[in-house]
Formats: C-alpha cells, structure tokens, sequence
C-alpha cells in the first residue's frame, strides 16, 4: 500500500474546507520522511558499527515522531470529518502508516472499516506519477493486505477468506503489466493460504500456470516460491524427471477467435497444464522446428536454470 494523496474537495462551505488543510498537514508531514532522505540513511547505516548505531537510532525515532504527527492529522480528518470526500484516503494512510509502526491492531481495524464502508475504489487516488494509478483501489488493496496479515500469523482460514473477499473487488488500472503483476501476486497469496492448510495441489495450481515469462511482468518471486513448495512435497529427482518428461511431451490446442484459430502450446507437470510462451516461433510451420524452439525456450527459462542449480 502507498499512501493517496489529496484531491480538490468541490465544497464552497469554508468549514467543510478545513478537512482538505487536515488532510494536507497529514500529507506535508507524511512526506518530510522523503524530503529528509532518512529511509535511505537507514538503509545505508551499518548498525554494528557503534557510530552508526547512534545515528540509526536516532533517525528512527525521528521517522517515528514524524509518522505519529502524520496520523494524528488522518485521525482528526475520520474523527471530525466523516462527511468528508477524503475520508476513506484518510483511512487509507492510517492503515498505511499503521504498517510502518508495527501497529497492526490499528492497521487491521482501518483496513476492516474502508472494507465495511462504502469506499470506491475507481476513486482517483489523488497520485501523480507517470506509472502512478489513478484509481484508488481502497477495498481491492485492503482486502489483499488483510489477506497478508492473516498469512503471516499464519490464521489461513481467515486469510483465505479476505482473498475470496479480495475477489469482489478487482483491481482498477489501466496498465496491462499490472493487471498481468497483479494475477502473479493473487497467485501467490493463494499458493501461501493452501501450502498453509497443507493442500499442495491446490497451492501448485495455482503458481505453475506462471512459471514461464509472459513479458508484461516479473515472475521471479513466483518461480523461486514453487520451486520451494516442489522441494518440500518432492523428491528432487522426481522433480527434475517429471519436468524433462514433460519438456518431450509439447502439445497444442487450436482455440478459436472469430474467424481466426489460433494455437497455443502446452506441457502437463505433475497433472497441471501449463502454457508455453510461443512468440519465439515466428510463423514456424514446421512441426519438428516448432517442437525443438518450444523446447528450446523452456530450457532457457528462469524455472529451468532455477530448477536446475
């Protein structure tokens, strides 16, 4: 989650007005920890150096004085202004800045009431970024943090639920490398839930269907999280086997669009299918070529080398 910030409010009462300067005093403050670079000063700090560890202290409390000052202003904004048009990004950086102090109770129960109310998450997130969204997704990214916090207290039935929760609020964007990051993220989620209820297929579902470059986003994260589920239910020489078997045994399926068929090619690992990526075969029409450059290209793929080691 990164924190929204403010929009024009279309009010002409002047009263109503003071909740967009409460908002911006939380905003003004919130952003001195960038201005002051001390994020960065804290990663650059060697903290066993005894110098450095003064200084690490220092900075860090000083980061946590400025983010109490921050949401004493997101508070004031829920607290006096609950008719605001900032109300729920007020909300939003509580839950955010909540996080950043470890105040998880805090973070959950700001998270619960964006999720209970009636937050839209089309809402223009008030972000400015080239590659910023515009949407702000409120009750999409509060259900998928839920959905962390439960995993990492390991409460998967409660985690599993804010994910099927999570699915009634899609992500809004307008990018298709986020829409393609944001399927591999899901995909992880629910292979952490399953891998945590000790149902293995389902968790591998899940992840394998990504385990080949789809070029619009990282799978990185994805690879190395199933090969450690594979590691852990598996032999690694079934493992290793079971993926050359499958290398041999490329297939294709013609899938009809309007009047175009087009083919897509797959391999079957451990009774899942998986699709190939097939942009390396160029109107290749010959079978044994187009066989040998599929094969070719899953030898070279991250899962592969990764595998592999």
């Amino acid at each position: 989650m990164t924190s929204c910030s403010p929009l024009k409010n279309n009010t002409s009462n002047n009263n109503e007005k003071l909740d967009i300067v409460t908002f911006n005093k939380g905003v003004t403050i919130f952003e001195i920890i960038d201005e002051l670079s001390i994020d960065w000063e804290l990663k650059r700090l060697d903290t066993l150096k005894q110098n450095e560890k003064v200084k690490y202290d220092f900075l860090k409390n000083e980061k946590e004085e400025i983010l109490e000052l921050a949401l004493d202003q997101f508070r004031k904004v829920i607290q006096d202004y609950p008719n605001s048009e900032l109300y729920h990004k007020a909300l939003y950086n509580l839950a955010h800045i909540s996080s950043l102090l470890n105040y998880e109770e805090d973070e959950i129960k700001y998270l619960e009431m964006i999720l209970n109310g009636n937050a839209n998450d089309r809402e223009n997130s008030g972000r400015s970024g080239i590659m910023d969204n515009l949407y702000a997704n409120f009750k999409n990214e509060a259900s998928k943090r839920l959905t962390e916090i439960y995993i990492k207290k390991r409460d998967y039935k409660t985690a599993l639920a804010y994910k099927k929760l999570n699915e009634k609020y899609p992500l809004q964007h307008f990018c298709g490398n986020a829409f393609a990051a944001d399927e591999i993220y899901n995909a992880k989620l629910y292979a952490k839930i399953y891998d945590g209820i000790g149902e293995n297929k389902k968790a591998l579902n899940y992840l394998l269907p990504h385990i080949f470059d789809n070029g619009l986003a990282n799978n990185s994260g994805l690879i190395a999280l199933t090969i450690e589920l594979l590691k852990k239910n598996f032999d690694q020489s079934l493992i290793k086997k079971n993926f050359e078997k499958s290398i041999n045994e490329v297939y294709s399926k013609i899938k009809k669009d309007g009047k175009d068929e087009l083919t897509n090619y797959f391999i079957k690992y451990f009774d899942i299918e998986i699709g190939v990526p097939s942009w390396t075969l160029n109107f290749e029409s010959d079978s044994d070529k187009i066989k040998s450059k599929l094969e070719k290209s899953i030898r070279e793929s991250e899962f592969y080398k990764m595998l592999n080691k």
